[in-house]
């Protein structure tokens, strides 16, 4: 899946974007395996629905740096969701939103929430610089009443260990998929005076091969017995996102005009690495936990 990612960001990273969100609302509806879990993941699997990844509070929190969007009052037979998640994608009707949510007993639960739900409200998509077609923007909810079998775990702190490994290695394939295309892009206009380039774009394809020699490595052992280590994991995603922007940095002085023509490819690969530094994790998020790792 890791090459899967790659290699659709480096055609279009929306696309890339979009299919992560997706495959990591199956990963944490099949993690979960309830008969619920299961049944509504079939959809998402066959491509008839997207799944929407609405945990970047819960990694937050988690980590130690951020809370929790949601509160779940207990009612009769489920729970009541309100407050605002800040940013998702993938938002519509028919989508299913994996999420957490706290109760006022200080319990941290893994829900799974179809946007169809009353009391889901879903704002206008955001225009964005790029990634305009991920379908993202703000929801908010309203005492969203959602059952008891929609909650995938309570276990919150091993539910998100359990996850965190692929979450990470594909947003990281997703970074050097692009990396790779801008890297390319580059390489063809390493000519004339662009030559004084060379250097520069030898450093970013020797810093690429390492970062996708350690991806291939941290993705095998995903699931294996002797798992990622969370400092390795964070690393990569890190190493990744800050290629993704030297690398369409370079492209675009490469490119020369035509990189600043906002209808070519080489714009677009730069505005959509522009992104990446501000996608949870953040990297500001990254540095944090990496520090705190260390």
């Amino acid at each position: 899946m890791a090459a899967v990612v790659a290699e659709i960001s480096g055609e279009c990273m929306s696309t890339g974007f979009s299919v992560w969100a997706n495959r990591m609302a199956v990963e944490y509806l099949l993690t979960a395996a309830t008969p619920f879990a299961l049944a509504v993941a079939r959809p998402m699997l066959s491509g008839t629905s997207l799944g929407v990844s609405g945990m970047a509070s819960a990694f937050k929190e988690a980590a130690g740096c951020g809370g929790l969007d949601l509160t779940a009052a207990p009612v009769d037979g489920g729970y009541r969701l309100s407050g605002s998640i800040r940013w998702a994608s993938n938002l519509y009707p028919d989508s299913m939103m994996v999420t957490a949510a706290r109760t006022e007993a200080s319990e941290m639960l893994i829900m799974a929430l179809p946007l169809d739900t009353p009391g889901v409200v879903i704002g206008d998509h955001f225009d964005l610089l790029a990634m305009g077609s991920t379908a993202s923007s703000y929801l908010r909810l309203e005492n969203a009443y959602v059952s008891s079998e929609h909650v995938l775990s309570q276990d919150f702190h091993a539910f998100l260990h359990a996850v965190r490994p692929t979450f990470l290695v594909l947003q990281s394939a997703m970074c050097l998929g692009l990396t790779r295309t801008t890297v390319q892009q580059s390489k063809l206009s390493l000519s004339g005076v662009n030559e004084v380039f060379t250097a520069d774009v030898d450093s970013i394809v020797e810093k690429l091969a390492a970062a996708e020699t350690m991806l291939a490595t941290l993705a095998a052992a995903v699931g294996g017995p002797i798992p990622p280590t969370k400092k390795a994991l964070l690393s990569l995603r890190l190493a990744a996102a800050e290629l993704s922007s030297a690398s369409a940095d370079l492209e675009i002085r490469t490119a020369g005009g035509k990189g600043y023509a906002s209808r070519t490819s080489a714009s677009r690969r730069y505005r959509e690495a522009a992104f990446i530094p501000v996608q949870s994790p953040s990297e500001a998020q990254l540095r944090w936990e990496l520090g705190r790792c260390a």
